[in-house]
């Protein structure tokens, strides 16, 4: 295991400048009343100790919970009149159901909450960052590589492109992650503000 250092010592000042930015951002987002404080911390202290794929891999987590927070109001108010008390009975109903995945829930809210071209570039995003990633499939990830070069060589490649791909991209992954949610959260706040049995 290498030795935690800080991310102001570990990279360049343009890369500390991109994630203190970040960290100011998350700071705010787990001031919202929608449980994701536990999310942003943690993004944050990956992203303080330099571990960009752990900070990575944790926001993906916070994407899909955001995305399904947003299907769950979108649900009650297409269905149940916008009556907030009902959340958690929606949300037992969609995380039970197999067929609700992250491409259903999004053809839901594409309809009507989320932009049609931010709703193909979260899925781009979740079918060619997060699945791969959550399961392992690095060659997904190091595609570029020739499929001829299946061997010990081809591994050190892979392993090499990924650390590349990370170090270059999971900064990136988890901004494109807040800009979404900071797009969509006064959509999901106004749903919940509408009501007086919630307070924000």
């Amino acid at each position: 295991m290498r030795d935690l250092r800080s991310y102001q010592v570990a990279f360049e000042s343009k890369t500390v400048a991109r994630i203190s930015t970040l960290i100011d951002d998350l700071e705010e987002l787990g001031k919202s009343r929608f449980g994701y404080r536990v999310y942003t911390s943690e993004i944050q202290g990956c992203l303080m100790g330099g571990l960009l794929l752990a900070a990575a891999s944790v926001s993906y987590a916070l994407l899909e919970l955001f995305v399904r927070d947003l299907d769950v109001m979108y649900i009650i108010a297409l269905r149940y009149g916008g009556d907030v008390k009902l959340t958690s009975r929606v949300e037992r109903e969609l995380e039970t159901d197999r067929k609700a995945g992250f491409s259903e829930m999004l053809k839901d809210l594409q309809q009507t909450v989320v932009e049609v071209a931010d709703a193909d570039k979260l899925r781009d995003f979740y079918n060619d960052t997060r699945i791969p990633l959550a399961h392992g499939l690095v060659r997904r990830l190091t595609k570029e590589l020739p499929e001829e070069f299946d061997d010990m060589f081809a591994r050190i490649a892979r392993r090499g492109k990924l650390e590349q791909r990370f170090e270059g991209e999971a900064i990136g992954d988890v901004e494109f992650v807040l800009m979404m949610m900071k797009k969509y959260l006064p959509w999901l706040l106004r749903r919940y503000s509408a009501s007086d049995e919630v307070q924000i």
